[in-house]
C-alpha cells in the first residue's frame, strides 16, 4: 500500500462532496452514527481551530475517492454546512463567515495502490477500526465480511418489511446494526440450530453457502416472521417482553419448530405468553415459582450460550406445546401463581394436540 500525508481544507472536502467525488458511504463503512452532542462538539472544535484526527481516504484509479476513517466527521461537517443543525451556540453555518470555516484545514492521508481489491480495502478499515472501540461486532462484520454468502442472506432478512413492521428494535440500536446482531444469529439458528452465540455467527461468515440453500433459510424466516405478524392483533410483540432480544429469539425457535400449526393454536399460545408477561412473574428472584425464575436466570445469565438457550426452548414446550394429559409442572406453577398472587382460577383445555392453559385476555 502507497499513501502520502497531505493537508486539504474543509472547501476542498465540500468540493468533492458536492461534485460526487467522494463516496462517503462505501459498501464497508457503518451507519451514521453520531448523536446531536457528538456533531456539536466538532463544530466547536473547528470554530476554536483545533486539530481533527487524520482523514484515511482512499484515491482510486479514476479520481474518486472513498473516506476510509473520518466518514462521520466528514458527513457532520457537510451536514452543518447545509444548515441541518446548529452548533452549541445555537447558530447555524450561515451565521458565520464561511471563509474562516470553509479555510479550516484538516490532515489527510491519502491511500492509494489497492491493486483493486475491495477485500484490502476491508482489511485495512477492518484494522484501523480494531485499534479502538469505535465499531461494535456486527458494525465490523458489515464492514469486513460485506460481500460473503451469509452477510447477503442476513441482508435480505434484515429488509423484510414484516420484520421492520414489528418494530422491535429502537432507532438507536438500527443506528449501531445491534438489529442486524440479533438477525445474524436468527439466520445461524436457522442453519445449524440452537448454537453457542457468535461461535456459529463467525463460522458462517467465513462459509460458502449454496444459492439454494440460501433461498430456503430465507423463505424460513420470512415464513416465522409471518406468523408473529399473524398474532400482532391480539397485542403488538412491541409492547411486550417477548420483543427483547433473549425472548424474541427463544419465541422465534418455538414458531420455527411448530410452524404446521394451525395460527388458531399460535395465538391460545401467545395470550399464554402475554398472561405471563403482563403480570409480572418472570424475574430471577421469584422463588416461589422456580421454574419462571430458571427462565428469568437464562435470560440474563449466560444468555447467549446454548444452554440457557436450550433451556428457555424447554420452557415454552412445556407451557405452550404440552402433549400430555396432565399439566406441565410449569403450566401447574402458572396456574398456583394464578390462584395465590390474583385470586384467579386458571383451567387446562386441549387446543389440537395440546393441553394449554385457558388464559383469557
Amino acid at each position: 500500500m502507497k499513501y502520502s500525508n497531505l493537508e486539504w481544507t474543509i472547501g476542498e472536502l465540500i468540493n468533492l462532496i458536492e461534485s460526487q467525488k467522494i463516496n462517503l458511504r462505501p459498501p464497508y463503512q457503518r451507519n451514521f452514527i453520531w448523536s446531536s452532542k457528538d456533531q456539536k462538539l466538532l463544530i466547536d472544535s473547528i470554530r476554536k481551530g483545533y486539530p481533527l484526527p487524520n482523514f484515511f481516504i482512499l484515491k482510486n484509479k479514476d479520481n474518486t475517492f472513498e473516506m476510509v476513517d473520518g466518514q462521520q466527521r466528514a458527513i457532520t461537517i457537510y451536514k452543518f454546512i447545509k444548515n441541518e443543525f446548529r452548533d452549541s451556540s445555537k447558530r447555524y453555518y450561515k451565521d458565520y463567515n464561511e471563509n474562516t470555516f470553509m479555510n479550516y484545514r484538516i490532515n489527510v492521508v491519502l491511500l492509494e495502490e489497492f491493486n483493486g481489491s475491495t477485500e484490502t480495502k476491508e482489511e485495512f478499515f477492518y484494522l484501523v477500526n480494531k485499534r479502538g472501540v469505535q465499531l461494535n461486532p456486527s458494525e465490523v462484520n458489515h464492514a469486513y465480511y460485506h460481500d460473503t454468502d451469509f452477510m447477503h442472506l442476513v441482508n435480505r432478512m434484515s429488509e423484510y418489511q414484516p420484520l421492520i413492521d414489528l418494530d422491535i428494535f429502537t432507532d438507536k440500536t438500527v443506528m449501531r446494526m445491534n438489529d442486524r446482531s440479533l438477525v445474524e444469529e436468527l439466520a445461524a439458528y436457522l442453519i445449524k440450530g440452537i448454537t453457542d452465540k457468535r461461535n456459529a455467527v463467525e463460522e458462517l461468515f467465513e462459509s460458502k453457502i449454496k444459492s439454494d440453500v440460501s433461498e430456503l433459510k430465507f423463505t424460513r424466516f420470512c415464513n416465522i416472521i409471518d406468523r408473529v405478524n399473524a398474532i400482532q392483533d391480539i397485542k403488538p410483540i412491541n409492547e411486550t417482553r417477548y420483543k427483547q432480544r433473549n425472548d424474541f429469539y427463544t419465541l422465534f425457535c418455538f414458531i420455527d419448530k411448530h410452524i404446521d400449526d394451525s395460527i388458531i393454536v399460535l395465538k391460545e399460545q401467545y395470550k399464554i405468553l402475554l398472561y405471563i408477561s403482563d403480570n409480572g412473574i418472570i424475574y430471577p428472584s421469584n422463588d416461589d415459582y422456580e421454574l419462571f425464575k430458571e427462565y428469568a436466570i437464562n435470560c440474563v445469565s449466560q444468555s447467549n450460550s446454548k444452554r440457557a438457550r436450550e433451556k428457555r426452548l424447554l420452557f415454552f414446550e412445556n407451557m405452550l406445546a404440552n402433549e400430555s394429559n396432565t399439566p406441565s409442572e410449569e403450566q401447574i406453577q402458572l396456574m398456583d401463581f394464578a390462584q395465590n398472587e390474583l385470586e384467579e382460577n386458571l383451567s387446562t383445555k386441549k387446543y389440537d394436540k395440546y393441553l394449554l392453559v385457558n388464559c383469557i385476555k
